[in-house]
C-alpha cells in the first residue's frame, strides 16, 4: 500500500527523523544563548550606571544620584529573573543524537509492536493506529497517533503529535473531545508527559508510539476533559434530563448541575441558581440568592440587601399607623384634662389663694430636687463649685 513503508523509505524517514532531532539539540544552544545574552545585557547597563553614579558623587548631584538609584533597583529586580532563566537554559541535561541506523531500529520495531506503521509522504507524518479502546463499558473506538516529522525541530512537543478518532464516539458534552484525554485531536498526557517528550528527544520513536497508547488505553479522572461518568451528558438534579455541555448550568450555592428549564438566576448579582436555592424578598418580591439576602436591622425580618439599603422593609410602613394612634389618645387626654380644670376654676378664688403659696414652696422644692437629680455623680464636684 502507498502509506506502507518499504525498506528504502524507511532509511528515508530515518534519516528525516534524525536531522529533526539535530534541529532540537540545536534550538536548544539558541536558547541558551538567548538567555545569556540577555543577562549580558542587564550586566551591561548596570556596569553604565555604576559610572555614572561615580560622576554624579564626584560632583555631587543629588537629584540625578537619586535617579539613577532607581534604575539600579529595578535592574537588580529583573537580574534575579533572567539569571534563574539563564541557569535553568544552561543546566538543560544534554541528549545524545542518535545516528540514522539507531532510528532505524527504532521504526522496524514499531513496526513489529504495532504490525505495521504508516507513513504520509506528503505530509510527512508518520502514524500508527491502536486497537479499539473501551474504557470502563464506554467504547470510544480506534485511535490514530500522528507523529508530524517536519514539526519535532520546532519548539514545543505538544504541536508535533495528533491523536485522530478513527470511529468517533465524542462525549454528549463536547463533540470535540473524542477520548477523555484528547480535545481538539490533542492529548492531555498527564504524568507521562515529560517521559514522551524525552523519548522524541532522544530519538526513541517506538517508545514513543507505546506511551501514547499507554495513555489512550488508561484512564485518569484527574486529568480528563470529560469525565467517563459524564461521557454520555450529566443529569440535570432537579429533573434528571440528560444534558449537552451548552445546556449544562451551575448553581454556585448548591453546587449541584441543572438543566436550563431548572435552573434561573439571581436578579441581584445575576449569578447562576437552581430555583429551589432562590428566595422571595418580602418587599419587592424579586427572587434572590442566599448571598444577596439579608435581615431588617429592626424586626429582623429577611429581604433582599437593596429593600434593607433603601428602607422598604413591611415593618417601616406599619409604624406611621401606630404613631397616628398614640397622636388620637395623646389628644384625647388632654381634652380631659382640659375640662376637669375648668370644673375645678369653678370654687373659691379664696381657697385657691390660701393653697397657691405652699403649692408654691413645694413645687420649688421638687425642682430643686429635679436639677440635683439629673447632675451626674462624676460632676457633683464640679457641680459644688458653680453658683
Amino acid at each position: 500500500m502507498e502509506n506502507e513503508l518499504s525498506g528504502r523509505r524507511l532509511w528515508q524517514v530515518a534519516g528525516a527523523i534524525r536531522d529533526q532531532l539535530y534541529a532540537i539539540r540545536l534550538n536548544r544552544f539558541r536558547e541558551a544563548q538567548g538567555q545569556v545574552q540577555s543577562l549580558s545585557s542587564d550586566l551591561a547597563e548596570l556596569e553604565s550606571i555604576r559610572r555614572k553614579l561615580g560622576l554624579c558623587v564626584a560632583r555631587g548631584w543629588t537629584a540625578a544620584a537619586g535617579s539613577l538609584m532607581e534604575q539600579a533597583t529595578r535592574l537588580f529586580r529583573g537580574l534575579n529573573y533572567s539569571s534563574k532563566d539563564a541557569e535553568l537554559a544552561l543546566n538543560r541535561p544534554e541528549v545524545s543524537i542518535p545516528n540514522v541506523r539507531d532510528v532505524l531500529e527504532e521504526l522496524l520495531q514499531a513496526e513489529e509492536e504495532f504490525e505495521k506503521l504508516r507513513y504520509y509522504r506528503e505530509d510527512q507524518i508518520l502514524a500508527i493506529v491502536t486497537d479499539a479502546v473501551e474504557l470502563e463499558g464506554v467504547y470510544l473506538g480506534d485511535f490514530e497517533v500522528q507523529l508530524h516529522i517536519a514539526a519535532l525541530g520546532a519548539p514545543g512537543f505538544r504541536s508535533t503529535y495528533r491523536i485522530l478518532a478513527l470511529d468517533p464516539h465524542p462525549s454528549v458534552r463536547n463533540e470535540a473531545v473524542t477520548h477523555p484525554h484528547v480535545s481538539e485531536e490533542r492529548l492531555c498526557a498527564g504524568d507521562a508527559g515529560a517521559a514522551i517528550d524525552t523519548a522524541l528527544t532522544g530519538g526513541r520513536i517506538c517508545d514513543f508510539f507505546m506511551l501514547v497508547r499507554s495513555v489512550l488505553t488508561n484512564y485518569n479522572r484527574d486529568s480528563a476533559y470529560v469525565t467517563l461518568e459524564d461521557w454520555d451528558g450529566a443529569t440535570c438534579h432537579d429533573c434528571g434530563s440528560v444534558m449537552s455541555e451548552d445546556d449544562t448550568y451551575y448553581c454556585t450555592s448548591c453546587d449541584y448541575e441543572f438543566c436550563g428549564e431548572c435552573s434561573s438566576c439571581c436578579s441581584r448579582c445575576g449569578e447562576t441558581t437552581c430555583s429551589g436555592c432562590l428566595e422571595q424578598c418580602p418587599a419587592c418580591e424579586d427572587h434572590v440568592c442566599g448571598g444577596c439576602m439579608t435581615t431588617c436591622p429592626e424586626c429582623g425580618r429577611a429581604l433582599c440587601r437593596r429593600c434593607r439599603e433603601e428602607a422598604r422593609c413591611p415593618c417601616l410602613e406599619e409604624e406611621p399607623e401606630n404613631e397616628e394612634e398614640s397622636n388620637d389618645n395623646n389628644s384625647g387626654g388632654i381634652r380631659s384634662t382640659a375640662e376637669g380644670g375648668e370644673a375645678d376654676g369653678a370654687g373659691s378664688d379664696t381657697g385657691l389663694d390660701e393653697a397657691a403659696a405652699p403649692v408654691g414652696a413645694e413645687a420649688s422644692e421638687e425642682g430643686a430636687g429635679e436639677d440635683r437629680a439629673s447632675v451626674h455623680p462624676d460632676r457633683l464636684g464640679e457641680t459644688a463649685l458653680l453658683p
